[in-house]
């Protein structure tokens, strides 16, 4: 390897760069290049090039244009030294510095860092180059975690992270640079609202994401049908003008634009339109994590366009309609109801809904993708559907509300003689056996009545037989959503419904009404329902 010394003629290729951070802060490109050409005249060496990379960080797996670039003329062997200002320059991590060295090192090229006037092709100066290399990346190690906890405080304290959300703009009227802003917004010039570290509402867009919300939540609407919507969607202003719905594109990158199906997706599950922020946390290897379950939700400083219960409504459907579409080629497509809830009674697999263009069917997906022989057969969604809801009206057909109420009433009456008893035990009007008596009342009571269970077992019973009666009303969307919350599995042989595992809330319910029948190897709770529709089994 030649010596990076002396007076002998060599050719010099010089490195410089700044992050973005450093570019803000005032740090200067041409600081370093007069450092490395005066080094190279000082040291009669021919400077051939200098390679910039501005803007962009020096550390593992950063993408450097101009590093690069350095590297494959290095191989080409086009020049014999490289010299930088200083090491952290050059890079930021010991593993890469220390591997992009012994690259250098193998086409022939020398290194020269002038700030700290090491010569690193010697046994010295490759010792001081990993100190050097160690400190620059504890440097960005520190870094790292000064900047994690920076947006950690700033979440707590409720101010948005990030750039500025489709709804919000940061207030500053007097001198908007918002896309949405001159020409478009009607408050464009006017006097500030805020001081620009917290999100204010946007005059036209917040009523846009309003509106997106109304429409998902109607459950008529799915992300396409709201973007199309949005493109003819028109907001009327306080002075009788009118203002098309738009996106804010990105600001040196793309000009305002229509709404997509993505966009509204994306716009759809933003809980910050609720007033709250969302803080994503980082993973093992320290990263911040993205498109995950939030690791904290904090109260926001800027206004909500939507209340918290919308969210959650919007939410819920997106997840109901998973893997759900509402039209295919122009054609309405429907929500097999009991898909997620349906499967095989012989092998366990679940019961997809398909069609031939005339008929509904329920098939075993497990016999779908061919892994594994099971004798059960296609059934009819129509036959089968009207199976289980014959299942599930007659559940509530034989509640007797009123005696649920009373019987809490009971309850309730009992739990107020108690109370009453220990005042008195306890001012030593009664003695402790009188007292025990009317606790052991109250205990077998309870026990007789579900007490514990009663008030929300009957508010859970009211509101779904409500929307029973209300069936041939509700969307498609409603009624999978309310068998949902009734059945968590259900199972078929051949073409007969044998067993179903009501959900936690509705098992009380079934229980109730199934006293003789026996038990299942459904789970807990499970209830064989060929012997609900053929007694003499029992």
């Amino acid at each position: 390897m030649q010596e990076a010394t002396g007076s002998g003629f060599l050719r010099a290729a010089g490195y410089r760069r700044v992050s973005m951070r450093e570019q803000v802060d005032g740090f200067s490109l041409d600081a370093q290049e007069n450092s490395i050409t005066k080094y190279a005249r000082e040291q009669g060496w021919k400077l051939i090039n200098i390679y910039q990379d501005a803007g962009i960080s020096a550390k593992k797996g950063s993408h450097r244009p101009a590093f690069e670039n350095l590297l494959a003329d290095a191989k080409l062997k086009k020049f014999d030294v490289v010299i930088v200002d200083k090491v952290d320059r050059f890079y930021r991590h010991l593993g890469g510095l220390l591997t992009t060295l012994d690259l250098l090192n193998g086409y022939g090229v020398s290194f020269v860092s002038v700030q700290e006037r090491i010569d690193f092709t010697s046994p010295w100066g490759k010792l001081m180059l990993s100190v050097l290399g160690t400190l620059a990346e504890i440097y960005l190690d520190n870094l790292r975690q000064e900047v994690r906890k920076g947006k950690l405080q700033r979440a707590r304290q409720g101010l948005w992270l990030g750039g500025t959300p489709f709804g919000y703009c940061n207030g500053l009227c007097s001198k908007c640079t918002d896309p949405n802003g001159q020409g478009y917004c009607p408050e464009f010039g006017q006097p500030d609202k805020r001081n620009g570290k917290a999100l204010v509402l946007h005059p036209v867009e917040s009523k846009v994401v309003a509106q997106a919300f109304d429409w998902y939540t109607s459950e008529n609407y799915s992300f396409r049908t709201i973007a199309d919507n949005l493109n003819q969607f028109e907001v009327q202003l306080s002075n009788n003008q009118s203002v098309p719905a738009r996106q804010k594109g990105l600001p040196g990158r793309s000009a305002p634009h229509s709404f997509n199906r993505d966009t509204v997706r994306d716009l759809l599950g933003r809980m910050a339109y609720a007033g709250k922020l969302t803080y994503q946390g980082v993973d093992k290897d320290g990263k911040h994590r993205k498109r995950k379950n939030p690791s904290e939700i904090f109260e926001a400083t800027h206004d909500a366009i939507i209340s918290l219960e919308t969210f959650e409504k919007a939410k819920e459907i997106r997840e109901t309609r998973y893997k759900n579409c509402f039209s295919r080629n122009n054609r309405p497509v429907r929500v097999y109801m009991l898909t997620g809830i349906l499967r095989c009674g012989y092998c366990g697999g679940s019961m997809r809904g398909v069609s031939n263009g005339y008929r509904r069917y329920y098939v075993d997906g497990n016999q779908r993708d061919k892994s594994c022989h099971c004798p059960q057969k296609t059934i009819y969604a129509e036959e089968f559907e009207k199976q289980f809801m014959d299942w599930i009206n007659s559940i509530f057909e034989n509640i007797n509300l009123e005696v649920d109420i009373q019987n809490e009433s009971v309850a309730k009456i009992q739990e107020e003689r108690l109370n009453r008893s220990r005042d008195l035990f306890l001012l030593g009007e009664i003695d402790y056996a009188s007292f025990t008596a009317e606790k052991k009342r109250t205990d077998d009571i309870k026990e007789a009545l579900h007490t514990i269970e009663a008030r929300s077992i009957i508010k859970f019973v009211q509101e779904s037989k409500s929307h029973l009666l209300d069936w041939e009303h509700l969307s498609q969307l409603k009624r999978k959503r309310l068998l949902q919350s009734l059945v968590a599995t259900a199972y078929v042989r051949e073409s007969a419904f044998v067993a179903v595992q009501p959900t936690f809330a509705f098992q009380p319910t079934v229980a109730s009404q199934s006293q003789g029948l026996r038990a299942c190897n459904s789970g807990e709770g499970g209830i064989r329902t060929r012997d609900w529709f053929n007694p003499a089994l029992t």
